[in-house]
């Protein structure tokens, strides 16, 4: 048997990308889509992945072709290949890529022998064609759109002298991954990301993983809630943009309670489990969550609801107003 190969993106884009591909080559086997939606998170996606493998012969190996190095469909499969032999990842996908998988795999290549003809067959037909000469001989053109001033002046409410230049507080339960790492850290010009929770902090497998979808440009930690504290305090820090991210609002009202100062925090993504309410289409919340909303909310914090930089911000209040 061939070596099995699994589609994962944010969206429905994977399964479209397989059907596009079958449009060409036909009907393929070994192979599965796993889309990615803004109501999960990485466990969620992580576990779909597990019961996707139950289905494919991975006796050959897996090979996970996924959108954007750093993602949720990224940092779910690498919890997958943790440790497994000719399992891997790709970023980047696109339709040369499968074409060209689909088929040469049957051609009995190697694992490694896979991944580096996928990888060239991506790049190969990235390409441009105009009729002026502004190219000239690049073979990509990149354009870049920055946020307002005004929105970089959101994001930077939470400065105080003296102390770390906290750029960006965000809930968003899945941590590093696209949209943190492609707009808001880029966005809001982040020399460092520093995740805060208890439990990850002490699992150095989780806490790997998590570091290893930062940007090369950024540093990255996982540290408790305790530990966050004391580094907020030290002054040797006080020249550098940080985002803190946390999972939930509890810890973030800890953190706070310790003695940090501020203004606003964003949410960006907290998964539906059962026992919460769905409260816009990324944010869910059970009562322990409301409940430390609403400690925050009285302290004067703002609660804003964006999941990329562009989004109008809506008020985390007035939503949950919404499900009493």
């Amino acid at each position: 048997m061939s070596i099995a190969i699994v589609v994962s993106t944010h969206g429905s884009v994977a399964t479209q990308l397989l059907k596009t591909t079958e449009m060409i080559l036909g009907v393929q086997n070994n192979f599965s889509c796993v889309d990615f939606f803004s109501e999960e998170n990485t466990e969620i996606l992580a576990k779909k992945y597990f019961a996707e493998l139950e289905n494919l012969d991975t006796k050959e190996g897996v090979l996970f072709l996924v959108d954007i190095w750093g993602g949720t469909p990224f940092n779910a499969a690498s919890q997958v290949i943790f440790n497994k032999k000719n399992y891997g990842i790709i970023t980047g996908v696109n339709i040369p890529m499968l074409i060209e998988i689909f088929i040469t795999r049957d051609d009995h290549s190697t694992f490694h022998e896979l991944m580096k003809i996928a990888v060239a067959a991506g790049r190969s037909e990235i390409k441009a064609l105009e009729t002026t000469s502004q190219f000239k001989n690049e073979s990509s053109v990149v354009s870049t759109t920055l946020t307002s001033d005004k929105q970089i002046k959101d994001l930077t409410e939470n400065n105080h002298e003296g102390h770390m230049n906290i750029v960006l507080v965000r809930i968003d339960d899945r941590l590093i991954h696209g949209q943190v790492v492609t707009r808001w850290a880029k966005e809001s010009n982040v020399k460092r990301i520093i995740v805060v929770n208890n439990e990850i902090a002490l699992d150095l497998l989780r806490s790997n993983l998590i570091k290893q979808a930062s940007p090369l440009d950024i540093k990255a930690h996982v540290v408790s809630i305790e530990k966050a504290i004391r580094v907020y305090e030290n002054p040797k820090y006080a020249n550098e943009r940080i985002m803190f991210l946390f999972t939930k609002p509890e810890d973030v009202l800890h953190f706070i309670e310790g003695g940090v100062t501020i203004n606003s925090i964003n949410i960006g993504g907290m998964a539906f489990y059962q026992g919460k309410i769905q409260i816009n289409n990324a944010i869910s919340v059970n009562e322990k969550d409301i409940e430390a909303f609403k400690k925050l909310d009285a302290l004067g914090i703002e609660l804003e609801v964006r999941k990329v930089p562009s989004d109008s911000p809506l008020k985390l209040m007035d939503l949950i107003k919404k499900i009493r």
